[in-house]
């Protein structure tokens, strides 16, 4: 593939994630919302291009990611778009080199969208439901989740033989799962995608999986007697 067609193809992944941001996100058309969309939609153009003119190698994952925030919820409306793209912007600036020297203006959507914060989303979703949530997670009193550049602690210092800290709140645990919904109102891929973690990060430490093992293996869970099944045993 040359590298004029690769940059077609991410222009038009851009082109596509927009268009579904204003599908899904511009329902209402006085002149006011419309003007409102039209910045939104041309900083977030800006900052993408500029992305994939920087990162290339990196755009397509960018997309992807995007697109699966939207799935997730975390994704809502105009603003909580502008949020994402910033923030990707921002940490792929701060750890990533271009081998390019690019001066204050390399993403040029970067400061318009930086103005447009907005506030969490309520609406069907619960009174207390905010950005990074999984909306599939029934909603509980006290559910709240971190600042996501503020974990409680690095994720690869998280993990431990007998438990797994978690990242909202320091807690450790045997098995995450149940704590992150009840607590913190994410799913484990929620969970997982808001800290960046790998689709392979546990949500249960090795003890309490080999412990779980062991006792599946000796109830003879998962196991299935075909012989016994095919031949039951006839009394004379």
């Amino acid at each position: 593939m040359t590298v004029q067609t690769t940059s077609n193809f991410i222009e038009k992944g851009i082109g596509r994630l927009l268009a579904r941001f204003q599908q899904e996100f511009s329902s209402s058309q006085t002149l006011s919302d419309i003007v409102g969309q039209a910045e939104h939609l041309r900083g977030m153009t800006e900052t993408l291009l500029s992305l994939a003119q920087h990162y290339p190698e990196r755009a397509s994952i960018v997309l992807n990611v995007l697109s699966e925030l939207v799935d997730l919820g975390v994704i809502h409306d105009m603003t909580s778009a502008s949020d994402e793209i910033v923030r990707l912007a921002q940490k792929m600036t701060a750890v990533l080199p271009t081998g390019k020297n690019e001066g204050r203006d390399a993403f040029a959507g970067l400061a318009a969208l930086a103005s447009q914060q907005g506030r969490g989303f309520t609406g069907s979703l619960g009174s207390h439901f905010v950005q990074g949530m999984s909306p599939e997670v029934k909603e509980k009193p006290g559910q709240w989740i971190a600042n996501r550049d503020e974990p409680y602690c690095a994720p690869e210092e998280s993990i431990f033989r007998d438990e797994i800290i978690c990242l909202h709140c320091g807690g450790a645990f045997s098995m995450l799962k149940r704590h992150i919904e009840r607590q913190h109102r994410q799913s484990p891929e929620g969970y997982r995608l808001y800290w960046g973690l790998a689709a392979d990060y546990p949500m249960a430490c090795e003890s309490y999986s080999t412990m779980k093992k062991l006792e599946a293996s000796r109830t003879g869970l998962g196991h299935y007697d075909r012989k016994k099944k095919n031949h039951p045993h006839i009394k004379a």
